[in-house]
C-alpha cells in the first residue's frame, strides 16, 4: 500500500460520479483515475528539469500518509488536492528525489483517506520530526 496525493474533481464523469485526476502527466492521454481499477504507467526515461537527472518514469507515491501530508506543503494551493490510498505494484525510489517518493509501475486507487486520529492534532512540521 503507499499514498498518492491527487487532483479531486467534483465534476462528474459519464457515470454521474466525481473523480481523481494526476497532478501533473496523464496516464494513457488522461489526468482522470478511475478508482479500483488498475492503471499502467507509460514508462520512458524522463530528465528530472530541477537536477538534470535521467530515471524511468512511473506513478509518483509516497510510503506513508504522514509522508504524503508533508509532500502536501509544497503546493501553493492544497485545497484542491487529496490523498488516496492506493495498491502497487512494482516500485522503485526515486533516487534523486528530496522527499520519500516511489515510482511504481502500477496503482489501483482505493479511496481518499482521512488523516489518522494522531495526526489531526499535530502540526505537519512536527510531523516530519516524528517520522
Amino acid at each position: 500500500m503507499a499514498y498518492k496525493i491527487m487532483k479531486y474533481s467534483n465534476k462528474l464523469d459519464d457515470n454521474n460520479s466525481s473523480y481523481f485526476s494526476t497532478l501533473f502527466h496523464g496516464i494513457d492521454g488522461s489526468k482522470h483515475v478511475p478508482t479500483d481499477v488498475w492503471v499502467e504507467a507509460i514508462k520512458k526515461w524522463c530528465i528530472d528539469g530541477s537536477w538534470g537527472t535521467r530515471y524511468l518514469s512511473g506513478i509518483h507515491v509516497l510510503p506513508t500518509y504522514a509522508d504524503a501530508a508533508i509532500y502536501l506543503e509544497n503546493f501553493d494551493d492544497p485545497t484542491d488536492k487529496v490523498i488516496v490510498l492506493c495498491e502497487v505494484k512494482n516500485y522503485r525510489k526515486k533516487m534523486h528525489a528530496r522527499s520519500p517518493v516511489y515510482l511504481a509501475d502500477k496503482i489501483k486507487i482505493i479511496s481518499e483517506v482521512s488523516p489518522p486520529n494522531w495526526l489531526e492534532h499535530i502540526h505537519i512540521g512536527e510531523v516530519a520530526w516524528l517520522v
